[in-house]
């Protein structure tokens, strides 16, 4: 794994991965979606306090907004993916960030449920997550693992020229969202 050292504004460190040979491996870089939702976290007054909440973050790849979630206090954190190579640059961001005690690795595949997690967080982050296909695997990960209580926020790239109004059906939100 190669990679120069990145300092997020919020001062986590990041370390991205090699180009893969075989296949595109998005999660490998820095993406200015999770970037955003980092500095959200970490800055907005809108945002919700994390300081010991639970934190699952899908399509992690990097794992920059659940380090900034860890780094703020929030426990345990879970940041996920379904790619082993993204698994080891996670790891190697948990060490960079001396996080190991509060942010975890965990292979989650949102087409297969049996890797779901079993106990459901507090809140649900995931960033620059939908680049390909109709997103609908990761409305079923993502519905899978709220509970009621639960939170969930999600930030990626918009392309208004490559999106429909679909029916979603959510508690207490419109019946509507946005998707690419």
């Amino acid at each position: 794994m190669a990679g120069t050292e990145i300092r997020t504004d919020e001062g986590v460190v990041i370390f991205e991965g090699s180009p893969h040979k075989a296949k595109v491996l998005y999660g490998n870089l820095l993406w200015t979606g999770a970037l955003a939702l980092s500095k959200f976290f970490a800055t907005s007054s809108a945002a919700p306090p994390v300081k010991g909440r639970s934190c699952l973050e899908l399509g992690a790849g990097t794992g920059v907004v659940g380090l900034t979630l860890g780094s703020m206090g929030a426990e345990p954190v879970f940041i996920t993916d379904n790619e082993p190579e993204l698994l080891l640059l996670m790891k190697k961001n948990i060490e960079a960030n001396n996080l190991s005690d509060r942010v975890q690795t965990f292979c989650l595949d949102w087409a297969d449920g049996k890797s779901f997690m079993q106990q459901l967080p507090d809140l649900v982050v995931a960033a620059d997550v939908l680049y390909e296909g109709d997103g609908s695997m990761f409305c079923h990960a993502l519905a899978k693992h709220l509970r009621i209580g639960a939170e969930a926020y999600v930030a990626n790239h918009h392309n208004p020229d490559k999106c429909e109004e679909v029916g979603l059906p959510r508690r207490g939100f419109p019946s509507f969202e946005r998707q690419c």
